[in-house]
């Protein structure tokens, strides 16, 4: 890893409502390193796919970009016109969506869906080069030749996902942003898919931000993990450091709702209450009502995402300045 390809800075995102301003992303900051793989997760609503459209430059209204820096390559996307963004998506960032069927286009052959975002960025070739060059990026993703004549509604979830990923790096993008790439998949098919991402990754040294759920896939995918809650990032640290010793109470308690061996013969316990409505946010910690750690201050202050030991960051009162120097220190 070799410095940042992306920086997000203080980003806010609201979708505008008659009720008011929905604040989906309120003051995200983060960066990505090159070659890295960096996880978002959180319930629904978290603001994890807000963040991940954000960056690609597609979300639609009543959804709204109200401040902060995308930083790509050093480029603030949200300063380029729309000819700039169109071009930058695929070349530079690419993204695998969570429902590949919604992506693909139902009359078109894959080979054809394949070379249609490389005429779009200029890439015109021969029909003998073309079909070359489809059957290379589906043996990337592996897929048989033959799939290049198909169209979609003859192809297998997973199959469909592998295209999708094949389009995605085409060009060999800097950032690949995938958006639950295996939700609606089996688990024996996420595991396929997901090694596929990671070979992927590994080939053309590409960064991932992984957008998910499966605490398992993403602990035996990701570099780093970032948990949101709220539109906020509350948690961010390497993996190991997630799965073995969370920082934010919240993190805590999605790891612990996760069903294991050892836990086969216990009742699951999910998180109690329910994400707060993000009009009008309460004052102090929005996870409070549901925190089982809640102070006095949580209902006055909210916490900051602060640097708590090296390469760990929360946004949690539990933390003091004299407990991070002691850690840090140690």
């Amino acid at each position: 890893m070799t410095g940042s390809v992306l920086e997000i800075k203080d980003l806010h995102v609201h979708y505008e409502t008659d009720a008011g301003n929905i604040k989906a992303v309120n003051g995200v900051s983060l960066n990505l390193q090159r070659g890295e793989r960096l996880a978002l997760v959180g319930e629904s609503g978290s603001g994890k796919t807000t963040t991940a459209l954000a960056i690609m430059r597609l979300l639609k209204p009543p959804a709204k970009i109200v401040s902060g820096e995308i930083l790509l390559n050093g480029r603030n996307v949200l300063a380029m016109n729309e000819e700039e963004m169109r071009l930058m998506r695929l070349d530079k960032v690419a993204l695998v969506t969570q429902a590949a069927m919604n992506s693909l286009n139902p009359v078109m052959s894959i080979k054809d869906q394949l070379t249609d975002g490389l005429e779009d960025h200029g890439y015109y070739e021969s029909k003998e080069l073309r079909r070359a060059r489809v059957q290379e990026m589906l043996a990337r993703v592996g897929l048989n030749p033959e799939v290049a004549d198909m169209y979609p509604h003859q192809l297998s979830g997973g199959m469909k996902q592998r295209v999708a990923m094949a389009t995605a790096t085409a060009l060999n993008p800097d950032v690949i942003i995938a958006d639950e790439p295996t939700s609606a998949l089996d688990v024996v098919v996420q595991r396929q898919v997901m090694a596929t991402l990671g070979r992927l990754q590994r080939e053309t040294n590409a960064s991932v931000i992984l957008v998910g759920h499966d605490m398992g896939l993403i602990a035996q995918f990701a570099d780093r993990v970032g948990v949101m809650y709220a539109g906020k990032l509350v948690d961010l640290q390497p993996v190991q450091h997630m799965i073995e010793n969370p920082l934010h109470p919240y993190s805590r308690l999605l790891l612990e709702s996760v069903p294991t061996l050892e836990k086969k013969q216990e009742k699951l316990i999910g998180i109690p209450g329910i994400t707060p409505a993000l009009i009008n946010l309460p004052r102090g910690c929005l996870f409070r009502p549901r925190c089982p750690e809640a102070m006095d201050v949580c209902a006055e202050v909210e916490p900051s995402l602060t640097q708590i030991y090296p390469e760990r960051w929360a946004a949690c009162h539990l933390f003091t300045d004299e407990n991070s120097t002691q850690e840090t220190n140690a």
